[in-house]
């Protein structure tokens, strides 16, 4: 029988062959590809390195970094493997992976425009594609992004009304779903926005945040259709550009929806007929400036006068019709002043405003 400490001995010597073994490079599975004609070597966070062998044409189209380098002459000092070139990176070889997988597979559509938490190739693929100025692959996950944030007020609409109908479907369900945890978390989007300069997102997400209530603690249980945020994601300066923008929102309505502020010229003629006399006009517009000072979305409840016709039901056709067409410029200057309100760099967007 051995001895304990021939036991321990080859215990010791079979670790240390497998921490050796698990040091040497790895091919990839799936990205070493046959007929590739460039290979790179990345580290991984176990402290080994994964080896790729890709085509020099994608890296080419996809990065000027990368075409500049594969320009340069092939010197008598480059590193060869497996007969090709052979080029070193620091870049985590996740990372890498993230980007390849984008490159060929198009990876990004396995992922669902909806969901609590962004895929990890979200966060690697803005992270190189800023340092290798790969634009198009920034561009793809920037479009995947803002489909959940989105950039103009007819989309907003759109995306409100399918969370709407998602909220009805889980109200219905003996046994729902919490929303948040199929739904995009705006605190998260705020700094994915700020990390990577991705301004376009920003003003949806906080205006989405705006609407929420930072109070309750999370232990509580809580309606599972009430829509909650990862607070602790915001900075200061964060939680500041929120406070403005809530207290800017409450002015801005006050300032927008004044009663009788209309030169209609039809309106002024519709004003002397016997059926306008009653509609009470600039009483409806006060009530609608009313209820937006005091709600937490302005925007839904400007939209709830524009499409549930019983909300205006007592007025005459032009009246109803000069009141909406005002409730639709409201919300359109709204949307494209968010930035403005909520202290962002205004600059720097584009916010279309067009329904």
């Amino acid at each position: 029988m051995p001895l304990l400490s021939d036991q321990i001995q080859s215990l010791t010597q079979l670790e240390q062959l497998e921490s050796e073994s698990s040091c040497l490079p790895q091919k990839h599975d799936s990205l070493y590809l046959f007929d590739g004609n460039i290979v790179l070597m990345a580290p991984t966070k176990s402290g080994g390195t994964t080896i790729f062998r890709v085509h020099q044409s994608m890296l080419f189209n996809h990065s000027p970094i990368f075409a500049n380098m594969l320009k340069a002459p092939v010197s008598d000092e480059v590193q060869m493997y497996d007969g090709i070139r052979l080029v070193r990176l620091t870049d985590d070889a996740e990372e890498i992976e993230s980007v390849f997988k984008l490159m060929y597979i198009h990876s990004l559509v396995l992922f669902q425009r909806m969901g609590r938490h962004v895929p990890p190739i979200v966060r690697h693929v803005l992270k190189l594609s800023n340092k290798y100025e790969m634009s198009g692959l920034r561009q793809a996950v920037v479009q995947l992004l803002e489909t959940q944030w989105p950039t103009s007020l007819a989309q907003w609409d759109r995306l409100e009304s399918e969370i709407a109908v998602m909220a009805w479907d889980q109200d219905c369900d003996p046994i729902p779903l919490n929303l948040d945890d199929i739904l995009p978390e705006p605190a998260l989007a705020i700094k994915l926005g700020r990390e990577f300069h991705i301004p376009s997102i920003m003003p949806a997400a906080f205006y989405h945040l705006s609407r929420l209530s930072i109070g309750g603690p999370l232990n509580v249980a809580r309606d599972a259709l009430q829509r909650t945020a990862d607070w602790n994601l915001l900075t200061a300066a964060d939680l500041i550009c929120l406070i403005m923008g809530k207290e800017g929102l409450s002015i801005f309505v006050g300032s927008m929806l004044i009663p009788d502020c209309c030169d209609d010229e039809t309106l002024k003629t519709c004003w002397m007929e016997e059926d306008c006399r009653e509609c009470r006009r600039s009483e409806v517009v006060e009530q609608i400036r009313w209820e937006c000072m005091r709600t937490s979305d302005v925007l839904s409840t400007l939209r709830q006068y524009l499409t549930k016709e019983s909300l205006l039901s007592p007025m005459c056709k032009t009246c109803s019709r000069i009141i909406k067409t005002q409730l639709r410029k409201v919300r359109q200057t709204l949307w494209a002043t968010l930035p403005l309100l909520f202290q962002l760099e205004f600059d720097t967007f584009q916010v279309c405003d067009t329904t």
